[in-house]
């Protein structure tokens, strides 16, 4: 399984609508589809405790602690539409563990087409509660405070903004 980020469940889910009466899907949940070279972030997370290292991955990449949303998408569903996922670049938080960092992965590849298919699949995986989830601030809060106990996060080396927020 891996997991991605987006910026909100209701962009996916039909609640946010668009007034036309051939609308497939709200354009805003696009942007949360933006490739770079062609490849899509994504984490290998085939436990909970993995999924728990992405959300801290992720939540360090941010400048404060804020919600976070994200699909739990299957890797043989991404093979039957011809997504290749790749794990030669390792994953980027500032004071993260490189034990963590290891687990990043990116959709490789992509173009127009895969992009659509990608798209009708995470719509399909939002009709599901168990493969997205939002998650409050307070419960990131509470995951960044358990991987800095752990000693999985340097503060050193974290964003200053990010600690800043955090008062550590």
């Amino acid at each position: 399984m891996l997991i991605r980020m987006i910026s909100s469940i209701s962009r996916w889910d039909g609640s946010r609508s668009v007034n036309r009466k051939d609308a497939f899907i709200c354009g805003d949940a696009i942007s949360d589809l933006r490739t770079t070279n062609n490849e899509l972030s994504v984490w290998k997370a085939d436990t909970q405790e993995d999924i728990e290292d992405a959300i801290v991955a992720l939540a360090l990449n941010r400048d404060s602690v804020s919600k976070l949303s994200y699909f739990l998408l299957e890797e043989d569903e991404l093979k039957k539409i011809e997504i290749d996922v790749s794990d030669q670049k390792p994953g980027a938080a500032a004071g993260l563990k490189d034990c963590i960092l290891s687990k990043h992965r990116d959709l490789i590849e992509l173009d127009f087409w895969r992009l659509g298919f990608l798209t009708q699949y995470m719509l399909e995986l939002v009709k599901n509660p168990k493969q997205c989830k939002n998650l409050t601030r307070k419960e990131i809060k509470a995951l960044l405070e358990k991987y800095k106990n752990k000693n999985l996060i340097t503060v050193e080396q974290m964003n200053s903004k990010l600690k800043e927020d955090l008062k550590w």
